[in-house]
């Protein structure tokens, strides 16, 4: 089974899109040690503020490569690259 191919809107990266979570693992287990409810709630946040994005450009720009505008793009970026060469 092949996984979904995501396409770039920003830079036209063609792949997979990988999660990103903001803030520090460091501070949260500081938060966790030394207050819980101030660790708690980081973690909270850190889990909510989860996205998927490009792993070259780290935008929250991938879409689905199989829909209308995902065609379009990697259809241009195929014909830019055979151009480029």
């Amino acid at each position: 089974m092949t996984k979904k191919q995501f396409v770039c809107t920003a830079c036209g990266f063609i792949g997979q899109p990988i999660t990103i979570t903001k803030g520090s693992l460091a501070l949260e287990i500081v938060l966790w040690l030394a207050f819980l409810v101030p660790g708690i709630i980081y973690s909270i946040w850190r889990l909510t503020t989860r996205y998927k994005a490009c792993p070259v450009c780290k935008k929250e720009a991938m879409i689905p490569a199989d829909t209308p505008i995902g065609q379009k793009l990697v259809s241009e970026v195929i014909q830019n690259e055979s151009s480029s060469k």
